[in-house]
């Protein structure tokens, strides 16, 4: 293990999902292998099904009168910054205002907005455009807007990393706490399921039932077809393991390590191979874990698609090695279907898991493909999980990983 070890305590959550409100809700209703995936309403035409957030009220969560002119997203990350900042304790005693520090991740920002501003400049002309909507179309506006929510006056940042915008996210915020920039950070981030959206990926078919087969989606399954769409927000509260024991939080997890990286892919594809990005992974795991410890648990970004679960099971092997039969593999998405920072939920569901002592399982899974380790089952698995490893690839070929372990007692 390095001698510069440094772990980022996770002392808050803050979820907006499918499956659930809350990290609480979001919980349970995962392990119980419930799917936020359901039909949507007078679809014509595939997408017919995808994971939506439903019976949502940012109005339970702002309290700053600015945001009544947010655009969906922002509220949407807004509300999962308020739940994890009175998840952690620290609603009622902030820090130092210029000491925390905001950290958002989004593939695509505030789509819907943007599609509906545009029209209206292309058919009425800019004179006719509100200029009330325009703040609200740049990428940044979510982190702002959070900002604005909790008083924030310290570093505050936006990731567009594709689908790994979230993982990207927490580790700008390590590198936050770890550099001594800030005492609290709030990093996670947000995607939604947009009109325009949800064009683009039928374009490109690879939306699931466009090739052949029914519409469902159901990662590492040997007769998975395509992606189903989702959306959904969280965010987490980080700080240092001190400052945590300090005032008492409960830690639900530490992260000890995060790698960047990136593989060959084709532009707009997830990678079909990744031969190389086993060993980066492998010396990763080398470089955080003791050498009696093993992996229990992998949190993967596989989404029913036929390129990027075959990649992933392929790196995963490589990486795991020896130790591959003692591992269980797992991947949330589908409960939550897939999106840009679909991975701020995934790194949620992996510091619950070694937190609780449960496996997150697969929903919809019939027919696991060939691996050398052990895929989850469709229902929660109890037992004690020491560290647990996140591994995501986006199109375009960038990739992140992030190594959590159970906190000391």
């Amino acid at each position: 293990m390095a001698e510069d070890f440094l772990p980022v305590a996770v002392t808050g959550f803050g979820i907006v999902s499918p499956i659930g409100i809350g990290h609480v809700q979001f919980w349970d209703a995962l392990c119980a292998g419930k799917s936020g995936i359901a039909p949507l309403p007078n679809a014509q035409q595939v997408p017919r099904i995808a994971a939506r957030v439903r019976e949502f009220s940012p109005r339970e969560f702002i309290r700053s009168p600015h945001l009544r002119r947010a655009d969906a997203l922002s509220q949407t990350i807004v509300s999962a910054a308020r739940m994890a900042l009175t998840d952690a304790g620290l609603d009622d005693r902030p820090p130092d205002p210029e000491r925390i520090g905001v950290v958002v991740g989004s593939a695509i920002g505030n789509m819907s907005e943007s599609t509906q501003y545009l029209g209206r400049v292309f058919t009425k002309g800019p004179a006719l455009a509100s200029p009330m909507l325009f703040p609200n179309l740049v990428l940044n506006a979510p982190a702002s807007y959070a900002a604005m929510e909790i008083g924030c006056l310290g570093a505050n940042l936006t990731v567009s990393q594709g689908e790994v915008s979230g993982e990207h996210a927490l580790m700008v915020g390590c590198d936050l706490i770890r550099a001594g920039r800030a005492d609290v950070v709030l990093a996670g981030g947000g995607d939604e399921c947009a009109e325009m959206v949800t064009a683009a990926y039928r374009d490109f078919r690879a939306l699931s039932s466009q090739r052949g087969g029914a519409e469902w989606g159901s990662p590492y399954d040997e007769q998975r077809n395509g992606i189903v769409l989702g959306e959904g927000a969280a965010m987490l509260v980080l700080e240092s393991p001190a400052r945590a024991r300090r005032r008492r939080a409960t830690v639900y997890a530490e992260i000890i390590d995060t790698l960047s990286f990136s593989v060959g892919s084709p532009t707009y594809d997830w990678p079909e191979r990744a031969s190389a990005a086993g060993a980066r992974i492998r010396s990763f795991l080398e470089r955080g874990l003791a050498p009696e410890a093993g992996i229990e648990l992998v949190c993967g970004s596989a989404n029913s698609s036929r390129r990027l679960d075959a990649c992933e099971r392929d790196v995963l092997a490589e990486a795991l090695g020896d130790t591959a039969p003692t591992a269980t593999v797992t991947s949330i998405k589908g409960a939550i279907g897939e999106f840009g920072a679909a991975g701020a939920l995934t790194a949620v569901a992996a510091c619950l898991a070694v937190h609780h002592g449960a496996v997150p399982p697969l929903c919809h899974l019939r027919d696991p493909m060939p691996a050398p380790f052990r895929f989850a089952s469709r229902a929660a698995e109890r037992r004690r999980l020491e560290h647990a490893l996140m591994v995501s690839f986006a199109r375009g070929g960038a990739a992140a990983a992030l190594l959590v372990r159970r906190p000391n007692e």
